[in-house]
Formats: structure tokens, C-alpha cells, sequence
């Protein structure tokens, strides 16, 4: 049976191929934080996420943006979502189950 880390990592590899955030919604908590090692601003609610992340995917719709994604091994965490095997998502859940922290790094702090 797949965990919901490894459920929530496939689903954002889908938002990210579709280029569709609804995908994830329901997965984030409303207190949820996103940082990014390429994100000056660490982002403090899913609203605020959602935003980003709307426009983001439009904008690679645009311009025909692709990603390759696989699950990895982590050491911090289980799971990492790798993207074009240079840097990539890991994830923490609060105690409902929804996503507390969305952390895109280097593989190196998977």
C-alpha cells in the first residue's frame, strides 16, 4: 500500500505534467508553508501557494515547460519527488494528515 507522502509526490508530478494545481488542493493544509531554494519568499498559507502555483503552471503551459519526475529515497525523509534528476520536492504532514511543508532543495537534504 502506497503511503500519502508517496500518494501526495505522484499527485504534484501530475499537477506538474497537467499543469493542473487542483490535483493537490485538498492535500494542503491552510497553514501550509512552501520554501524554495530559488523562492526568496517562504510562503505562509495554501492560498498563497495556490496562487503561485497557478500561475507557475500556466506560465509553463506557455511556453511548453516539461519536467521528468521519479520517487526517490530519502534520508531526512522517506520519499523525495526528483525532478529532471537535479533538485526536488520533499514533504512533512501535520497530524490531519495534510501537508504542513512543501520544501523544493537539492537532493542532498531529501
Amino acid at each position: 500500500m502506497e503511503t500519502r507522502e508517496v500518494e501526495f509526490l505522484k499527485k504534484l508530478a501530475e499537477a506538474y505534467t497537467n499543469y493542473d494545481a487542483s490535483v493537490i488542493e485538498e492535500y494542503l493544509a491552510d497553514d501550509m508553508h512552501y520554501a524554495s531554494m530559488w523562492v526568496f519568499h517562504e510562503m505562509t498559507s495554501k492560498d498563497e501557494y495556490m496562487n503561485y502555483l497557478r500561475d507557475k503552471l500556466e506560465t509553463m503551459k506557455n511556453v511548453g515547460s516539461k519536467f521528468n519526475f521519479r520517487i526517490v529515497d530519502g534520508h531526512q525523509h522517506d520519499k523525495g519527488l526528483m525532478v529532471d534528476d537535479q533538485a526536488g520536492f520533499v514533504v512533512d504532514f501535520n497530524d490531519n494528515g495534510k501537508v504542513k511543508m512543501l520544501n523544493i532543495t537539492i537532493r542532498d537534504f531529501f
